[in-house]
């Protein structure tokens, strides 16, 4: 069973993780994909942890995509 980040959205570290995979690159954008820290905010220092960690540990070519159009 996956662990529950946010108990008022019932928001799980396993979606969570999909959107940082997926492109997300902030709390806000985590807010307002799944709800989480929205309500009670008590969250909301664990999501800036995670969102911090992840962008830490991704690899350096993702960090720094370009689209450059050709």
């Amino acid at each position: 069973m996956a662990k529950i980040v946010c108990l008022c959205s019932l928001v799980t570290q396993k979606e969570i993780d999909a959107l940082l995979k997926k492109g997300a690159v902030s709390v806000k954008e985590i807010q307002q994909h799944t709800g989480a820290g929205t309500t009670c905010g008590r969250c909301l220092p664990e999501l800036d942890d995670i969102v911090a960690r992840y962008q830490k540990e991704k690899p350096k070519d993702q960090q720094k995509k370009l689209d450059l159009g050709f």
